[in-house]
């Protein structure tokens, strides 16, 4: 049944069946984009059902419009509704089997007999049992031992995966979901409308434990890689980073139902980022000790707010050797993972701009302990500015309550805009730094005397003074102490 949501955005909101009656709003969101129906709508022509249905589906199929279904597979509601829908209006998997290999892994889990096992939709090209396939995602080519297809409830070894389709590979032993595999070219990047805004210390109740969490940690971050872990081995600290609280909850029932762990959350902290404060050059020269060579130099300049690393080479192969400059490219982000006041670095352009290779003594890695020395010393030269990631709120509660609302929200250092009032009640938004707001919920509450609703979201990140956030310790050998951080590289330490 084609139906349509009344009073999108509010309390009022309803359903309601699509016949040869529509609602009017209905009929101008499908007209909006198909300016043949609009012609005829506007001369007062009839639109049947069936010219409104085929309408839909191509606009679904470029991604003009999106369906939203209803249902209910534990009652059993919807079912039917929902694979005629996927007949109708979803675009027919399809590509270019003699392509260039473009994929994506959608999903990742572990087998104890046979290791990691991707779940990859191959957009173009073909791949067979003991290809070699490059992971664009993580600059590094692997071999697949083994392609399964799941039919009924076993997977079956086909040895072949073809564009259009879906399968498991076997075999590549670092993939994560969302990585790409082949070329990126006509892959969209993904969407996330989730960020980790906390980071947690993680504690099993068994110091004896330790190892088998982070192999279990390991795991979970390989299928789920917004949650990510830092383990501290010489100060036996394991790190992850989550959304919320009730993130935590859920990791603690994981651990111990899937791994049998039971484990300890230290106090969540906030996650600040930093960004340059100013354009600088970054300059390194690791030519000692030998056998070694990688110089390079790099402009650091601050980028747009939300643009993360933006990284263009200037220099030529015959300076640098493509498989150097591939091994630079790849090092920036994990260099940028610290700066000077613990926190990722973001916003940023870095432009690699001189440097020089020898036919003798350079190796890639070189390049790869070359790189953080030299990002460090532009970032230490010009220092950098604190971000604080922000919440967008909605409030909304009793008129006779606005006053002490907006007062507490002042004192939590929020952007607050102009309240409405409407029946003796208020609806209030705004902004809000996550480190003031972490148990705003409960205060709210006891504000309004459990009558406000407080809703938030991610918005972004927004510059703050250093005393108005926090910094932390640099994790293991910084790039800045030179000395020490190239015995560590060279495993000498």
């Amino acid at each position: 049944m084609l139906q349509y949501v009344n009073n999108v955005g509010t309390n009022e909101a309803n359903i309601s069946g699509v016949s040869q009656s529509m609602p009017e709003e209905f009929i101008e969101s499908i007209l909006h984009h198909d300016d043949l129906l609009m012609d005829r709508y506007l001369h007062d022509e009839s639109l049947p059902i069936d010219d409104i249905r085929k309408s839909m589906a191509k606009q679904i199929l470029t991604v003009q419009l999106f369906p939203v279904l209803f249902g209910s597979a534990k009652f059993d509601v919807g079912i039917d509704e929902l694979l005629e829908a996927i007949v109708q209006y979803m675009p027919v998997a399809k590509g270019d089997s003699t392509a260039e290999v473009s994929g994506i892994v959608y999903k990742v889990e572990h087998d104890d007999t046979n290791g990691r096992m991707a779940s990859v939709r191959l957009f173009n090209g073909s791949l067979k049992n003991r290809d070699t396939i490059f992971n664009t995602s993580q600059k590094k080519e692997e071999k697949i031992s083994q392609i399964r297809k799941f039919s009924g409830l076993k997977y079956e070894d086909t040895g072949e995966l073809l564009a259009g389709d879906v399968a498991v590979l076997y075999g590549m032993s670092t993939v994560k979901a969302g990585d790409i595999i082949g070329t990126a070219e006509g892959i969209q990047d993904p969407v996330s409308l989730q960020a980790p805004l906390l980071t947690v210390n993680v504690f099993p109740q068994q110091p004896e434990d330790y190892a088998a969490l982070v192999k279990a940690m390991q795991m979970l971050t390989d299928e789920d890689p917004l949650i990510d872990f830092l383990w501290l081995q010489d100060e036996r600290e394991l790190h992850i980073k989550v959304m919320g609280l009730i993130q935590l909850e859920i990791l603690g029932n994981i651990l111990n139902e899937r791994f049998q762990l039971k484990v300890k959350f230290g106090k969540p902290g906030v996650i600040y980022k930093e960004t340059p404060a100013a354009s600088s050059e970054g300059y390194e020269e690791y030519t000692m000790p030998k056998p070694c060579w990688a110089v390079v130099r790099f402009k650091i300049e601050p980028g747009e707010r939300g643009s993360g690393i933006e990284y263009n080479s200037l220099v030529g192969v015959n300076q640098i050797a493509q498989r150097y400059q591939n091994e630079i490219e790849r090092t920036i982000p994990l260099a940028l993972g610290q700066g000077n006041h613990g926190w990722e670095v973001t916003d940023l352009k870095i432009t690699l701009v001189g440097g020089e290779h020898h036919n003798i003594h350079s190796r890639a890695g070189d390049f790869a302990v070359a790189t953080p020395m030299a990002i460090m010393n532009g970032l230490q030269a010009i220092g950098t500015t604190l971000l604080e990631p922000l919440l967008d709120f909605t409030i909304t509660g009793p008129e006779e309550d606005l006053g002490k609302v907006i007062s507490s929200l002042t004192q939590l250092r929020a952007e607050i805009g102009n309240p409405m009032l409407s029946d003796e009640k208020f609806s209030l938004k705004g902004s809000i730094p996550v480190a003031t707001s972490l148990d705003y919920a409960a205060r709210l509450s006891a504000l309004t005397s459990g009558k406000g609703k407080l809703s938030s979201r991610f918005s972004g990140y927004r510059p703050c003074a250093l005393e108005q956030g926090a910094s932390t310790p640099f994790r293991g050998i910084s790039p800045l102490d030179r000395s020490k951080y190239i015995l560590q590289a060279r495993k000498a330490l």
